[in-house]
């Protein structure tokens, strides 16, 4: 009987410890957005084969998390400067506050404090740069208590047992089951260890089901490279497939808003790595760019490159990649393009982050990415047990027959009456009495408040104007033109008809709505200022540099006007409404050049 009792203080060990609970903190859903100073903002980035939680704190930020804890909890992070930084964290109850740590960093450092149960607050106050990854609070395992009892079930055991050797007195049968036991646990953790060791290679099902716990299974269709970081595979034959828009992937909508609208067409790549069906030697026309170019949310035969092939008869040549910035851009116009002798170079110029790409490559070329800069990942799970992590979990969940595991079935849209917003979702009831359901992707409407001298002065725009002047040269002196085509943020072309359409305060409502992944106040004011500056720098420029530009903000935003979707209701790209107004403005911007 007491030997029945020690393995079952051994179990309840170990229920324990696997049912502990992690709530991750993220700054945009957890901390009291009127408590915060400075810069900080909620990041997932793409780091290897995860996504890692990070909070961006810069500006002399200060932010707090309150707390309401029924059991004591460990707080653990790691702290991410860039240079010297330091900071401090306050725990503050009632009227009482005590300094659990503070630091001073000059590299990354990780960190766990103890917090007691009950209602109070968590101040995070931070000098210089620093990046928090994955700030979480876990129920802590009281392990002296298990021990205690442990000790006290071994001794009663040893007591009762009339023997300086009890292990000998266990009968046949209950020492049959002790090594059985223990031979279980020990396959398990070997068969644990091997699914991590080969996690990457496991079936599609598994790193799906991981999906949401941070595992980036790697994509096949892309290779890294040591000029352009990484790039599409040449010669790829396979399907793309995807149900919901970067918006709801990346975090930032709830899926129940918008459905699941499943989209699968092939995905080939020439024997360059880009997406035409073969390499031609000579074509007249070649369009650079990235994700807006490339089109991979689309069938090839949507693309405008493709559709400029179909208007015009030329032979256009795609020549864009998903994620590529203007410095990617210009080598590829180097090392493919140029080649091929076209007489017109198109770049798309993505207005919504072709600066910042050009300011985080620029950073990769000189040492990497920083914390924050990194490519973006999705939101994670917010709370899980300790068991969950494990892959032997997963892989249980995965076994399960269908009928046992939760249901996935095609979600059906969210209904909003109306004209109106909904938790990001805008419904707009046009004057050609068609109704459009859109989302805005938060960072890129966020750029619509940055005044033509912020632009200006920032060195995204230095690299672009430099990038842009040296594709110039290039061009003219293997005999090409180059043309710079504007490609404006689905918010650019869509903010017309929300300020139109929603009162003041419903207006401003939607905007605090969208600012809560960085607490940043968004002003209609600002927005209406400053929507079309970057528009007008990027055609003063290639009007002063001699390069020819066609803004295609102006056919876009007359389309939306009319109730003509032209990006895809929860993804930043266009649909093919989108890419058709692209080619035809295109088409007939190309025939009155000279």
């Amino acid at each position: 009987m007491k030997l029945f009792l020690l393995i079952a203080v051994c179990l309840a060990a170990l229920v324990d410890w696997f049912s502990a609970t992690t709530q991750r903190l993220c700054i945009d859903e957890d901390s009291a957005a009127s408590q915060q100073q400075g810069t900080a903002w909620q990041h997932f980035a793409l780091r290897g084969n995860e996504v890692v939680p990070e909070i961006i704190s810069d500006d002399e930020a200060r932010f707090t998390f309150p707390l309401s804890l029924s059991s004591r909890q460990t707080l653990r992070f790691t702290a991410y400067p860039e240079g010297e930084a330091s900071y401090e964290i306050v725990l503050v109850t009632g009227a009482i506050s005590r300094s659990l740590a503070a630091r001073k960093i000059d590299r990354p450092q990780s960190d766990r404090i103890s917090l007691l149960a009950g209602k109070s607050e968590l101040r995070f106050v931070v000098h210089g740069r620093i990046a928090w990854f994955d700030l979480r609070l876990t129920r802590q395992f009281h392990w002296p208590v298990y021990l205690a009892l442990f000790v006290l079930a071994l001794f009663l055991w040893a007591k009762t047992s009339g023997t300086p050797h009890p292990a000998s007195r266990i009968a046949h049968h209950t020492g049959n089951w002790l090594t059985l036991g223990l031979s279980t646990l020990l396959c398990l953790g070997i068969i644990e260890c091997v699914l991590r060791l080969f996690a990457l290679k496991l079936t599609p099902a598994i790193l799906t089901a991981r999906h949401d716990l941070g595992l980036s299974a790697p994509d096949p269709r892309w290779m890294e490279s040591p000029r352009y970081k990484q790039r599409l595979r040449p010669n790829l034959k396979t399907y793309c497939e995807w149900e919901h828009g970067d918006i709801v992937r990346m975090g930032f909508l709830s899926c129940e808003l918008f459905g699941a609208e499943h989209h699968r067409y092939p995905f080939e790549t020439d024997a360059e790595g880009f997406r035409n069906p073969a390499v031609r030697p000579q074509i007249d026309v070649a369009a650079l760019g990235d994700s807006f170019v490339d089109a991979m949310t689309s069938p090839l035969e949507e693309s405008w490159p493709a559709r400029l092939e179909h208007i015009t008869g030329k032979r256009v040549q795609n020549y864009g990649t998903s994620s590529f910035g203007p410095q990617q851009e210009l080598y590829v116009l180097q090392d493919f393009v140029i080649a091929h002798q076209p007489r017109n170079v198109v770049v798309g110029y993505f207005a919504g982050n072709d600066l910042f790409d050009a300011e985080r490559f620029d950073r990769w070329e000189h040492g990497g990415d920083k914390p924050g800069e990194e490519l973006s990942g999705w939101r994670l799970q917010k709370r899980y047990r300790r068991y969950e992590m494990l892959f032997l979990t997963t892989l249980a969940r995965v076994a399960l027959p269908a009928a046992a595991r939760p249901s996935t079935a095609a979600i059906a849209p969210r209904k909003i009456t109306g004209t109106g917003f909904d938790r990001g979702a805008y419904q707009i009831e046009t004057a050609a009495g068609t109704t459009m359901r859109f989302a805005f992707m938060p960072p890129y409407l966020e750029k619509l408040v940055n005044s033509r001298v912020e632009i200006e002065r920032s060195r995204g725009w230095q690299l672009v104007r430099d990038i842009f002047t040296r594709m110039k040269e290039t061009c003219a002196q293997h005999g090409s033109r180059l043309t710079v085509m504007f490609i404006p943020s689905k918010d650019q072309v869509y903010w017309p008809l929300v300020e139109r359409s929603l009162g003041q305060d419903e207006l401003q409502r939607s905007l605090d709505f969208i600012s809560t992944y960085n607490h940043m106040p968004l002003r209609a004011a600002d927005i209406r200022v400053n929507r079309l500056a970057q528009n007008e720098l990027m055609r003063e420029f290639c009007g002063s540099a001699g390069i020819s530009f066609l803004d295609l903000t102006p056919p876009l935003e007359q389309a939306a006007a009319s109730g003509r979707a032209v990006y895809f209701a929860d993804d930043a790209h266009w649909n093919a409404a989108g890419h058709e107004i692209a080619a035809r403005e295109l088409a007939k911007f190309l025939a009155q050049q000279p």
